[in-house]
């Protein structure tokens, strides 16, 4: 939810991914050294569009039709016109002096690299081909952090134990039951029904209520919503810059919504969907619900927390649901009227009031939100909406042994929360969350990712 950053993901730079069918290169080619990168990439097709980026990137090349290399699922996801900004963006930033290889390795899955790219940092370059060697998946971001190995649960336990602030934890293993509703099993948890702020994992229930919205006919994923001036808010995202009456589809404004955290987007959806619909999904699915109402909007928040007022942010705690709802409600009420102060936000780095004006939840509510996401998504016109939760797998996974990732998450200062659905190879499927909080400081992103690689590890052999 904190504006200028991409939430509870490693990315600063940018994130570009769609989710595709894997296939093998076949058999392996002699590698080629490449002089304008200063490495040596394989001849392969994933080889070869990985050179052409950096190329792209050190200008020596120009992007083109953007159609000519990505394939159609993945500018479905991000738009050409995108692709070509977030580059210049990139060329003009971070590889402002030029990008060099530094390295480069296999990644998850056998048609994917993965280099180190030096620029004014190094960044991690990822990118995956399909089966006629055509982008389809891009990920650029600083490198990931040294994954935590954990022999067992145990271990796990001990590192939670040590985290300063608080620890929610779950992991279940997931079924659908004859009625389409989701079943868990827990397989581990710490402290999985504590109460927690959850940032941006929030949205999870706004795209519940729309995916139950389009399966009952009043809605379809493919209906144009108009941008209103009144509904934008401050980044992440960016349908914030888009013009005001300009139209999209449902669908895209929920993809943005969960693979780049845009909050103008998420805000949308809250009203068409309607704050009493999404509250109503969220009560039935969340333990913490009452803490969570009303249901705020992200400009809400962002108009409450950096209010010139610093007294507002404490009334709003302290007052009762209808309270609350009276400081929120109507054009005229004292929320909406706020502006929110921007100096405030570029300097927002310490929790403000995180345990009482948030999104609030559990490890184990995070987990069924996603599952109640996988029941519906199986559901008969639901294909869209296991699109939109795979765009971007929020970390790296061994796609070998992971044939499917969903992901949201949420942060602001104080205030981490990481969520998966993952599908294994042998057909298993496991919600995981994880979230941790701290009143005091900031917690530690690349802490919190790497036990996550770990607690994935582990699953990888669990109940197999």
């Amino acid at each position: 939810m904190r504006p200028k950053r991409w939430l509870a993901t490693a990315v600063v730079a940018m994130v570009l991914n769609a989710a595709a069918a894997h296939r093998a290169f076949g058999e392996p080619a002699d590698a080629a050294p490449s002089p304008a990168l200063g490495a040596t990439l394989p001849s392969t097709p994933a080889g070869k569009q990985l050179a052409w980026y950096i190329d792209a990137l050190n200008g020596r090349v120009e992007l083109g039709d953007p159609a000519e290399r990505f394939t159609p699922e993945f500018l479905k996801a991000v738009p050409a016109e995108r692709v070509k900004q977030l580059t210049q963006q990139l060329r003009s930033s971070a590889f402002k002096s030029g990008a060099m290889v530094e390295s480069v390795r296999p990644g998850g899955g056998d048609n994917e690299l993965v280099a180190a790219v030096r620029g004014a940092a190094v960044l991690e370059v990822s990118i995956s081909v399909d089966a006629d060697g055509k982008i389809n998946g891009l990920l650029i971001r600083p490198p990931a952090p040294p994954k935590s190995p954990f022999a067992a649960w145990t271990d796990l336990d001990a590192r939670l134990k040590g985290m300063p602030g608080s620890v929610s934890f779950a992991a279940s293993r997931v079924t659908i039951n004859e009625t389409g509703e989701p079943t868990l099993r827990d397989v581990h948890t710490f402290n999985p029904d504590r109460c927690q702020a959850i940032g941006s994992t929030f949205k999870l229930w706004v795209l519940g209520a729309l995916a139950e919205k389009v399966l009952a006919k009043q809605a379809s994923w493919d209906e144009k919503l108009a941008i209103q001036s009144e509904l934008k808010s401050l980044p992440n995202g960016e349908m914030q810059n888009r013009a005001p009456g300009s139209e999209f589809p449902v669908s895209e404004y929920a993809a943005k919504m969960i693979s780049i955290s845009d909050n103008t987007a998420t805000d949308h959806l809250l009203a068409f969907v309607g704050r009493d619909t999404v509250e109503a999904y969220q009560a039935a699915r969340n333990s913490c619900a009452e803490k969570t109402t009303p249901f705020l909007s992200t400009m809400e928040m962002f108009r409450i927390k950096l209010a010139s007022d610093p007294s507002l942010v404490t009334r709003y705690a302290d007052a009762d649901a209808a309270g609350r709802r009276a400081l929120i409600s109507g054009k005229e009420s004292e929320v909406a009227k706020t502006v929110p102060n921007l100096a405030a936000a570029a300097a927002w780095k310490n929790p403000i009031a995180i345990d009482r004006v948030e999104w609030f939840a559990s490890a184990r509510d995070c987990c069924k939100a996603i599952a109640w996401l996988h029941a519906i998504e199986k559901r008969e016109g639901m294909s869209e909406l296991s699109r939109v939760m795979r765009i971007n797998p929020g970390m790296s996974v061994d796609k070998k042994v992971w044939k499917s990732v969903a992901f949201k998450g949420g942060s602001e200062p104080g205030v981490l929360n990481l969520t998966w659905l993952l599908e294994r190879d042998d057909g298993a499927f496991f919600a995981v969350s994880i979230g941790w909080n701290d009143t005091e400081k900031p917690v530690d992103q690349n802490a919190l990712i790497a036990t996550a690689s770990g607690i994935v590890d582990l699953l990888a052999k669990s109940e197999r």
